[in-house]
């Protein structure tokens, strides 16, 4: 009766609060037209700290101004500390987590909201949505592009659904590369050489070029990167042979970029990416065999191919700018994973190869308005159209005894080269969905001081999934399966609305307030309901999209010349949460919305730029996350409320400290930074009742480098992960066995960057 009492008094409040942003938003546009006041404040006095701009709002505004939690990482700051990928990112910013399972497998956490079901969180690279789905249609597998020739990258907190849509939820991080430049040749090469720990070398290179082909009017800029070696895992055999260092990773990439500008109004970007990267065994160690010691006798390699297109135009006018993009991501995975302790838990006496692959493509496509009127109103609106695609083949193979590795990859070919016994499960699936939307966000300056948002997004989607098996688990010494069944064919339509509301007053010159509240939401889908009818046991036949609200309150403010602060406090009510069900015997596993959660949390970071030469930053976040109610019987873990939700630490911070300094008789400078991050412990499941529940232990990163630089080239030397230590940065809990993923041991290493 409580929750129930609870739960109305939250709807009335929620209704309440849009009631009275609306009605505050007329009388807004009332006061605002009625009062002409051109008073701007004054900021010359910020001598020091730099004011940086974003584009999260999808319009140029400082980040003081702009009344949502943004985190920013410039880019000479990531390749000063050596980031160039996602998982690198989480330790540079304590507000993003990585639950990280080697390369190209990523689940983004922000707020701690995860759970089963699509991603919470949007991946933007420039304007291309590169959001993924994982191997099984989760959140996991997210797309690890390398971040080079970075400009900067802006991590979004809390909902972002009126802007970027659905599957931002909880967040959006955003890549934004560097513009060709259209007026001067530049450029830039770097390589790095280090040593790991027990491990293998591991090299790192980068080269950039821009080329002006008609000076201010047409340019070219290319970038290539490469990444090799670093293998740290050792591979033992049951009869004791070790197999040292056998998760050697290859990344290999590159990307053109055209920029034009055929008159002062119009200006166009073109650009094509094209990454591979390759682990050669196993990325992972088992718990119960110490550090860095795996003992899977099946080979456990992954292939990934990601390719991007993408076209930004933009016209200019007096009143605004009219912007259209369009990209389109295609992208191959392939992983062998091994499955041998299944294979013993059922009885059958065989080494087994548990192959996945993924074709995805995804094309999107967004047309839009940026307003630049003289009054005190702004407008962004626009519509968006996107289509992804989905095929997948997963297959449970029997491998060889000696090389630990299946006579074929898929059933298919399985059957075709007569190795069809080898199959003992395999199936297929197909994913479909098709999406619109329409949105569009007003600021309105009620006063010189005093403004406020609202914005509203109208999502729909046809989703089609297809799913086939085409080979029944069996024993190596059953009869195959001839035929192909479909177990699953159905379409749904999807429709959901995203508000945002803020509200900011500028308390003084260098100090902004705001309060916000912001709804945000994923996609359903649908569950395998007919096979599960055909056994007598009913489930679900869809699961819906799940929501959550946020409401925060915070300030930014710069603290003299010299330092720049914000503070967040949040509260998110998170309903209908996709979670993961079995009917009452344990059969079928499907999704249902069945949990309610909330996280409580605060967001604190400093920025200090003094005129002797140091500079530093930190981050602070806590994060109170929990179950709000219990989890149903059906749920297929046991949930309480009160317990934590998995995967996500109370605390974490991290911070970097630099200090540059003239060597006059050398003319040129010296420097030397450390930066750090700790993360607190989490959980893989609600609690102990749940066999896979386990603990990622806390642990904190420090890295260290120095150097010398002059006007064209750096000189320097890198200590990473400095006093050794082995984090839980990942963790896979299944019938397989307690699988961690880790960092590099200590690596030291050498670095030098010749630019022109």
């Amino acid at each position: 009766m409580k929750c129930k009492s609870s739960s109305t008094s939250l709807n009335n409040f929620k209704s309440k609060s849009f009631g009275v942003a609306l009605l505050a938003q007329a009388i807004a546009m009332h006061s605002a037209q009625a009062e002409t006041s051109d008073v701007q404040m004054d900021r010359s006095h910020r001598t020091q700290i730099e004011e940086l701009v974003v584009t999260a709002t999808k319009r140029a505004t400082s980040q003081q101004d702009t009344p949502l939690a943004i985190s920013a990482v410039k880019g000479d700051q990531l390749a000063q500390t050596q980031t160039f990928d996602v998982e690198s990112l989480s330790r540079m910013d304590p507000s993003v987590q990585i639950n990280n399972r080697g390369i190209g497998d990523n689940q983004i956490i922000v707020r701690g909201i995860s759970s089963a079901g699509k991603p919470t969180v949007g991946l933007y690279y420039d304007e291309a949505v590169i959001t993924g789905l994982g191997l099984d249609g989760g959140s996991d597998n997210q797309p690890n592009l390398g971040m080079h020739d970075v400009q900067r990258v802006e991590i979004l907190k809390g909902p972002q659904g009126t802007l970027f849509g659905a599957s931002s939820m909880s967040g959006t991080l955003r890549i934004v590369t560097n513009d060709a430049n259209l007026s001067d040749v530049e450029g830039s090469v770097s390589f790095s050489a280090a040593g790991v720990s027990d491990g293998n070398p591991f090299y790192r290179g980068e080269a950039v070029v821009n080329l002006p082909i008609i000076t201010d009017k047409l340019a070219v800029r290319g970038v290539v990167w490469g990444d090799f070696g670093g293998g740290y895992i050792d591979k033992v055999s049951e009869s004791g042979e070790v197999d040292e260092n056998v998760n050697d990773q290859t990344v290999s990439g590159g990307k053109l970029l055209v920029g034009a500008q055929p008159t002062e109004n119009i200006v166009v970007k073109a650009s094509v990416i094209h990454q591979e990267s390759e682990a050669e065994d196993s990325q992972y160690y088992e718990y119960s065999e110490g550090a860095y010691n795996n003992i899977s006798p099946t080979l456990e390699n992954f292939e990934d191919e990601i390719d991007l297109f993408s076209v930004v135009a933009d016209y200019s006018t007096d009143f605004g700018t009219f912007t259209a993009t369009g990209s389109y991501l295609d992208r191959d995975m392939y992983l062998s994973r091994d499955s041998t302790p299944t294979a013993v838990f059922f009885g059958i006496p065989a080494r087994l190869a548990y192959h996945q692959d993924q074709q995805f493509s995804m094309f999107s496509s967004e047309f839009r308005f940026s307003s630049d009127f003289a009054g005190p109103v702004q407008l962004v609106s626009g519509v968006f159209f996107g289509g992804q695609d989905m095929d997948a083949r997963n297959a449970a193979l029997v491998a060889d005894q000696e090389s630990g590795e299946a006579a074929c990859d898929f059933h298919s070919d399985c059957v075709e080269s007569g190795f069809a016994m080898d199959d003992i499960n395999s199936g297929l699936s197909a994913s479909t969905v098709d999406q619109f939307a329409a949105f569009a966000e007003t600021t309105i300056d009620i006063t010189d001081r005093f403004s406020s948002v609202i914005g509203v997004r109208y999502y729909e989607a046809d989703i089609d999934e297809k799913r086939v098996s085409t080979q029944g688990l069996r024993f190596p010494s059953s009869p195959v399966q001839t035929d192909d069944v479909v177990q699953l064919e159905e379409q749904i339509t999807e429709d959901e609305v995203s508000y945002n509301l803020a509200l900011s007053y500028m308390l003084s010159e260098s100090t902004t307030l705001y309060a916000r509240a912001a709804s945000g939401f994923r996609p359903g889908g649908v569950n395998n309901a007919d096979t599960a009818a055909q056994y007598g046991i009913t489930v679900p036949g869809q699961y819906d999209s799940d929501e959550l609200w946020n409401y925060e309150v915070g300030a930014k403010s710069y603290l003299g010349q010299h330092f720049y602060g914000e503070l967040t406090l949040y509260h998110i009510d998170w309903s209908r949460q996709q979670i993961s069900a079995t009917d009452p015997e344990g059969t079928f596993v499907y999704i249902a919305n069945a949990g309610e959660s909330t996280v409580d949390g605060v967001e604190a970071m400093l920025n200090a730029d003094f005129s002797n030469g140091w500079t530093g930053n930190i981050g602070i976040t806590y994060t109170d996350s929990k179950l709000a109610e219990d989890l149903p019987d059906s749920a297929e873990t046991t949930g309480y409320s009160g317990d934590r939700l998995p995967y996500t630490a109370r605390v974490a911070f991290s911070g970097q400290v630099q200090y540059e300094f003239e060597l006059p008789k050398f003319s040129s400078n010296g420097f030397f930074s450390t930066n750090f991050n700790y993360r607190g412990n989490s959980y893989s499941a609600f609690n102990e009742e749940d066999s896979n529940y386990q603990e990622l232990h806390s642990y904190h990163l420090i890295s260290a480098r120095a150097g010398v630089r002059r006007d064209t080239w750096e000189l320097g030397m890198f200590i990473d992960n400095l006093t050794d230590e082995i984090p839980e940065i990942g963790l896979r809990v299944t019938g397989d066995g307690y699988r961690v993923y880790t960092t590099r041991p200590r690596t030291i290493g050498v670095n030098y960057k010749v630019w022109f």
